[in-house]
């Protein structure tokens, strides 16, 4: 059990680093749209996203899995991009 944990928390620090790299991408891009008077929402990209997750995916159960993660993740960027119209 314990190798298991020390595998999921070698797992975990790599997925903070990534988060918190894509998130200052994603502020950038807020701050790119807001400059421009662009919506923080862009339903066609969210959706070719989620589409190429899916596809991305090894097998079903993963694809359903990965698409809740994303949404969540855009859900997060989106509001900070929120908060820098703020």
């Amino acid at each position: 059990m314990q190798a298991y944990r020390a595998e999921i928390d070698r797992i975990d620090a790599q997925l903070i680093a990534l988060f918190e790299e894509r998130m200052q991408v994603a502020r950038a891009i807020g701050s790119y749209k807001a400059s421009r008077g662009m919506p923080v929402f862009d339903e066609e990209r969210e959706k070719e996203k989620l589409l190429s997750v899916r596809a991305a995916a090894k097998d079903a159960r993963s694809a359903d899995e990965l698409e809740r993660f994303f949404r969540a993740v855009m859900e997060i960027s989106r509001d900070a991009q929120e908060e820098l119209r703020s």
